[in-house]
């Protein structure tokens, strides 16, 4: 195939990977402007019978919409396109210029403690953007990790959506069989070859990694226990025991023994320090900012609440605009929230729809005025916010030059909740907006809460929005 054109579009220039699942090229793209490099992926259905094909249609639309969500995120390759030709469907994948991690990660060559400590970090912190969709990667390996040549930064590829449709494919009948594990051995959690794999099964590939670089050995050279299948590492290199602790929690060969999830291992790697070494001259002077800050925090949030308790609310929000700070709140739908005394309340609703919009009380002198808004509207027709999540986030994706920051499961006053960051392009005066959206479902209504300002303008009010306005929101049963 390669020098053919599909898609009238993508002439492929070599092959890159072949397997059972199909074949992964790379290509051009003879109608781009700027790089026409890209990757594609090509799935051809086993069976060719009319039901097999319709639920091949389905799970590759499936997988689409996934896939689209995940590569919003400038940490995984954005999906550019895709389509079906004959019986064959294609996707189009993002190129990544640069080295793989396998080139990095060399057997005999041992890492330091703190470069491998820095490296889960960041992987971690890649892989927690697919779980917070609920999506496992399934193969997280050297090989699969690119450093990107342009910033130097890491990317996580192979999503193995094309693996999981020809899992799901496996039977013609058109039941959902999963028959053959994905994964590579010495990367691959014992579960992931029972054929059930779940969050906790990447955590274990990443401390895998973690390990081959401390060791210097590749994985699958690396001795397990027969019964308990338990990585016998800790003899093969001296290590920082409290390092040694966190990657034996990693790569446990019981998943419920592990991180649950990429977020619980990167919050641990966040704090981590190894052992009681001396801190260096920036680590102590940000521990005094940090420290002078949270002691400014507090004595700021002993007045706020002085201020809240002296406040009368007896409507929608507060009457008595001479105390700081403010309290709006809506009764018919059962919210409150604070907001300081820079900022005005612009619009007031007990209706469905918007019902409180928000605005810095300068807002004159910007071309787009900040605002923060809360829309309440009747619950959709989704059968859990996880459900509701995936759509929203995938309606997201459709917004012009879109780009997801960041998107995670929150909780707001102990109900479960979704946040979401991202910029997107303004049609009518083509700015750059930044967005900060938070929702979540109370009996049947929907809450949705946002703040939106130019991308350059953002971070002047981000800190408020968030630490005073969005965290002082309460929900509660609606009259």
């Amino acid at each position: 195939m390669i020098g053919e054109t599909l898609n009238r579009r993508y002439r492929l220039l070599s092959l890159l990977g072949t397997g059972r699942c199909g074949q992964t090229y790379l290509a051009e793209d003879i109608q781009a402007k700027g790089d026409p490099r890209c990757v594609i992926k090509q799935f051809e259905p086993q069976a060719k019978d009319d039901l097999s094909l319709r639920k091949a249609k389905y799970l590759f639309a499936r997988e689409v919409k996934i896939l689209k969500i995940l590569g919003k995120s400038d940490r995984i390759p954005n999906l550019l396109d895709y389509f079906q030709e004959s019986e064959k469907f294609y996707l189009v994948h993002e190129f990544i210029d640069g080295t793989d991690l396998a080139q990095e990660l060399k057997s005999g060559q041992q890492w330091t403690e703190a470069q491998v400590v820095a490296l889960l970090r960041e992987i971690l912190e890649i892989v927690d953007l697919a779980h917070r969709e609920q999506v496992i990667h399934q193969d997280i390996k050297p090989s699969n990790i690119i450093r990107r040549k342009s910033d130097g930064r890491l990317i996580l590829i192979d999503f193995g959506s094309v693996k999981k449709i020809y899992n799901q494919m496996a039977n013609a009948d058109g039941n959902t069989s999963l028959t053959v594990p994905i994964g590579t051995d010495g990367y691959m959690a014992p579960e992931q070859r029972s054929i059930r794999p779940r969050l906790a099964s990447d955590v274990y590939a990443v401390g895998m990694i973690g390990i081959y670089a401390l060791t210097g050995i590749e994985p699958k050279n690396i001795p397990q226990d027969h019964q308990t299948e338990k990585v016998q590492w800790r003899d093969l290199v001296q290590v920082d025991e409290k390092l040694a602790q966190v990657l034996e929690r990693m790569v446990s060969p019981e998943f419920n023994q592990r991180y649950t999830s990429a977020s619980e291992a990167f919050k641990t790697f966040k704090k981590f320090k190894l052992g009681s070494k001396l801190l260096d001259f920036k680590t102590i002077i940000g521990a005094s900012v940090l420290l002078l800050a949270v002691l400014g925090a507090g004595y700021y949030y002993w007045r706020l609440e002085n201020s809240l308790n002296q406040t009368s609310t007896t409507d929608s929000y507060a009457q008595d605009q001479t105390q700081v700070p403010f309290l709006y709140r809506n009764i018919t739908h059962g919210i409150e929230m604070k907001y300081p005394f820079s900022w005005e309340l612009n619009q007031s609703s007990q209706d469905w729809g918007t019902i409180a919009i928000f605005i810095p009380q300068k807002s004159q002198s910007y071309l787009v005025v900040p605002e923060v808004t809360i829309k309440v509207e009747k619950s959709p027709q989704f059968n859990s916010l996880d459900e509701y999540t995936t759509n929203a986030v995938y309606q997201i994706t459709q917004l012009p030059k879109v780009k997801i920051i960041d998107s995670r499961p929150i909780e707001i006053n102990e109900k479960q909740a979704h946040q979401v960051i991202y910029t997107a392009s303004n049609l009518d005066n083509n700015l750059e907006l930044k967005y900060l959206q938070i929702w979540t479902i109370n009996s049947d209504r929907l809450y949705t809460v946002t703040y939106q300002a130019d991308v350059e303008q953002y971070d002047d009010f981000a800190e408020t929005v968030e630490n005073e306005m969005f965290k002082s929101l309460n929900i509660t049963p609606a009259k």
